[in-house]
């Protein structure tokens, strides 16, 4: 079939002018009527078995002998206006391409109608007036459903006079689905019977899938061929698929195209393989019809799919007979019969179910029963590649001789005469055979190698020495190496071969495991140290003969650690701690229970006593009352465990090595000079006399202040004193009043520092306190006094005697609490800053000069100001 686009607005013309041709088949049969059909018959096999599928393929195209004649045709132009044409503008752009249709078909041979479509269905008759068709088309509206198939019977009414000479032609515009999709298919099979040639226009959404749309699927199946007469697009570009038609309405490789295939009786065509061609065949018996009212330069493809009968017989059949009808534009008649395909129908390929039985000796001639079915007269049997004796055979069993063979699984073949074949398996065996066992005994822990002679050895024999597996070499059909396995007793056992089929021999009295000879007794002769410590842990050697590698040995009934083996006459050992002072006797023992003694050969000794603790001194031997600290305790011999004493008080003790211990000093309320003593667990002590000594800590003279570099200041602070006098600490504290000072630098006599801010004014005391909180006071040592005010000039010096203008006052250390008066009246004003208020002049009684006088707390300044 021709592949079908898609096609989007941009690409639309180019989509359109070009068809893809399917190349034929090998086997293909061609047959040409001069240049106006060409028709092509193939099958995509040329050989079938009973159910299997061929493919076949009917190519039909047109080549136009006269591109100059158009026939006549009178056309119906199907516009849909249901309500979804308003999506896209798209009913606007129906319209505009409906008038271009009609501006490019040449009426002077053809005819133009117009049948619009909802829910409800108006036309307009067939014409060659361009100008009223335009008209009708532009009073098109939009409307309700889709009622597609009153649409189309209304246009086939409409076709069902045209003109004799006319070829009558649908052309359908819509973009949802019909109300009734069944209806609509309907019609249009009803129209196209009436050899009406139908084109279909599908306008569909932007993003929706052709492949998945059923509007799509609709408007293919009622257009005359998929190929050629059905199209999809967006509203965009229509005009270009309107302008395709238009210009092809008319021209024609062919008319009333009949094509007539009719499928040999040798097979049978397989239901609803031709279902998807469109248009679709009339089918009867083996035989399908095409009936394509036009023929243009396309190539159209219909397919459908044949099997073999199952009475057919095998041979070569030809596919049946292909006759194709036709007229041209001048209405001559041609005919066209096709050759057809040879399509060679083969047997039943035979199939194996049993063979019976599934094995057999190597020597053949036994009698085996092959069952199954499709076997033919004189099909032969091969067992590997050597044939088998038939005795008898039927359709569904071959009874057959086998021939000789070989250990092992073959292929059994069974081909009939055609060359067809079915495949089975058959196993053939021989009993294998043990002539002699070499060497024929062994120790009983085994391991050693040997090899059995004999016959009918297969690869992957085992074999089994008194019931026990061992492992096996495959050497040749009479030769196994064998590695004998252990054995829990000794004497003669029996040796067996197991083939992997199964098969086996087995030889009696066989092998023999020889009798072990006994081991050897146990010596022990002398010790390389005959004493040590209770506590053990020295190393010494043993000395004798026929040490096991897994040899004990016990001091007394303790046993010591085997730590050095170094022959059977040596061993080092580390001794095992002892029960009580004295001579035990030492034992070596092997694992398999023979030993050896030397009575009292061992003595241990009492240890000898631990030295002393001694104390030699403390990392810090002295504290002062209330003060507690860690230090270290330097000396010998001390053990974990150890205490130590200051005084009569045990203190806290750390071990860290037996010259080192870390203690903790305990804090003493009064000045003491105390011993230090350690006692270690075995009770030795160690002191040191007078080895710890507390001391009452001496404090420093307490400041004193004789005098400051300015007894006063102002309430503002943050002036620079200079305090004088004696023992003053760095990081001491200055207060005046309750408020610290910002000191600045700090000497044994001086102190420089910054006043704090006072809320009020007043003498304060001056209190120096040291880091040890001794303190000096200095009563009433500093007085805090108001700052003074300043006025320093007016914005404007006069004014007039009515009052009323505004007047800025400048100065110093303004607020908001001072009180403002004008020759002796107090006035309001307005904050502006520290150094800036604003005052409204009162009236004067006369004009002259007279002062305003600002008072913060009891500090004035004044300035004068003239009345005019």
């Amino acid at each position: 079939m021709k592949k079908r686009h898609y096609i989007r607005p941009m690409i639309l013309v180019v989509a359109l002018l070009f068809s893809f041709i399917l190349p034929n088949s090998a086997d293909a049969a061609t047959i040409t009527s001069g240049d106006l059909l060409n028709v092509t018959k193939t099958a995509d096999v040329n050989k079938l078995v009973e159910n299997d599928i061929a493919n076949v393929s009917l190519t039909v195209k047109g080549t136009p002998k006269d591109s100059t004649f158009v026939r006549p045709n009178d056309v119906i132009l199907i516009v849909d206006k249901s309500g979804s044409m308003s999506s896209d503008n798209r009913l606007t752009a129906a319209k505009n391409a409906t008038k271009e249709f009609i501006d490019l078909m040449d009426l002077t041979k053809h005819r133009v109608g117009i049948v619009d479509f909802d829910d409800s269905v108006s036309s307009f008759p067939l014409t060659t007036d361009a100008t009223a068709a335009k008209a009708y088309v532009d009073t098109i509206q939009l409307g309700g459903s889709t009622n597609t198939g009153d649409a189309v019977r209304t246009a086939t009414a409409m076709l069902a006079n045209h003109r004799t000479e006319a070829q009558p032609t649908i052309v359908i515009l819509t973009d949802g689905a019909a109300n009734n999709a069944t209806d609509a298919l309907n019609s249009a099979t009803a129209a196209k019977m009436e050899d009406i040639n139908f084109y279909s226009i599908a306008l569909l959404g932007v993003n929706e899938d052709p492949s998945k749309s059923a509007p799509n699927e609709l408007l293919k199946n009622m257009a005359s061929s998929a190929s050629h007469h059905h199209f999809v697009l967006g509203s965009v570009g229509l005009p270009d698929v309107y302008k395709r038609i238009a210009e092809e309405i008319g021209l024609a490789s062919a008319y009333n195209v009949k094509i007539t295939d009719t499928v040999s009786s040798e097979f049978e065509i397989v239901p609803g393989s031709y279902d998807n061609n469109i248009p679709k065949p009339k089918v009867n018996g083996n035989t399908l019809e095409w009936d394509i009212p036009e023929l243009k330069s396309d190539e159209l493809t219909f397919t459908y799919q044949i099997r073999a009968k199952t009475s057919t017989t095998a041979g070569k059949y030809s596919l049946g007979k292909t006759t194709t009808t036709f007229e041209d534009h001048q209405s001559t008649t041609y005919s066209l019969d096709n050759l057809n395909p040879i399509i060679e129908v083969l047997n039943p390929k035979p199939i194996i179910s049993t063979i019976n039985p599934e094995k057999g000796l190597t020597t053949g001639g036994e009698t085996v029963s092959i069952t199954g079915k499709n076997f033919l007269p004189g099909a032969k049997v091969y067992f590997g590649s050597n044939q088998a004796t038939v005795v008898s055979e039927t359709a569904n069993e071959i009874v057959v001789s086998t021939p000789v063979g070989a250990q092992g699984t073959v292929e059994v073949k069974v081909v009939n005469t055609d060359g067809q074949f079915a495949l089975g398996t058959f196993q053939y065996y021989a009993d294998p055979t043990i002539t002699s066992v070499t060497p024929a005994e062994g120790e009983m822990i085994g391991g050693n190698r040997i090899t059995i002679i004999g016959s009918n050895y297969m690869s992957g024999a085992k074999v089994y020495i008194n019931g026990v597996e061992a492992a096996t070499q495959f050497s040749t059909a009479s030769k196994l190496y064998v590695v004998v396995p252990a054995s829990q007793i000794d004497g003669t056992v029996a040796v067996k071969v197991v083939n992997p089929d199964h098969t086996e021999a087995e030889l009696a009295n066989a092998y023999t495991y020889l009798t072990p000879p006994p081991p050897p007794v146990i010596q022990l002769d002398s010790l390389s140290a005959n004493s040590g410590i209770l506590t053990g842990g020295e190393s010494i050697y043993l000395f004798g003969a026929n040490f096991d590698r897994n040899v004990k040995v016990y001091f007394g009934d303790k046993e010591a650690i085997v730590n050095y083996y170094a022959n059977t006459s040596k061993i080092r050992v580390s001794v095992p701690e002892g029960v009580s002072e004295g001579l035990v006797t030492v034992k070596a023992e092997n694992p398999d229970g023979t030993f050896a003694e030397l009575v009292n050969a061992y003595e241990y000794l009492a240890p000898p006593p631990a030295p002393a603790p001694e104390i030699s001194y403390l990392s810090d031997p002295s504290a002062l009352t209330g003060e507690q600290k860690t230090i270290y305790l330097f000396g010998k011999n001390i053990l974990p465990g150890a205490q130590v004493f200051l005084g009569d008080e045990e203190i806290f003790m750390d071990f860290v090595t037996n010259s080192k211990v870390r203690i903790k000093i305990p804090i003493s309320n009064q000045a003491k000079t105390v011993d230090v003593k350690l006692v270690n667990p075995d009770g030795q002590t160690a002191i040191l006399v007078g080895g710890f000594t507390y001391t009452e800590p001496v404090l420093d003279p307490s400041p004193v202040i004789t005098s400051l570099s300015s007894n006063t200041g102002f309430v503002t602070g943050y002036e620079l004193i200079t305090i004088t006098g004696s023992n003053f600490t760095k990081g001491l504290k200055v207060y005046f009043g309750d408020n610290p000072a910002i000191i600045v630098s700090v000497t044994d006599t001086e102190i420089q520092v910054k006043t704090p801010a006072s809320v009020t004014t007043g003498l304060v005391s001056v209190k120096v306190v040291n880091p040890d909180q001794q303190e000096f006071i200095l009563t009433n040592g500093f007085e805090y006094t108001q700052v003074p005010i300043t006025v320093t000039k007016l914005s404007v010096t006069s004014g007039p005697v009515k009052g009323g203008n505004f007047v800025v006052i400048y100065g110093t250390d303004f607020d908001k609490a001072m009180t403002v008066t004008v020759d002796g009246q107090e006035v309001s004003y307005t904050f502006l800053a520290t150094n800036r208020i604003r005052i409204s002049m009162p009236a004067a009684p006369a004009a002259g000069t007279v002062d305003i006088t600002v008072d913060k707390a009891g500090a004035k300044a004044s300035i004068q100001y003239t009345y005019n």
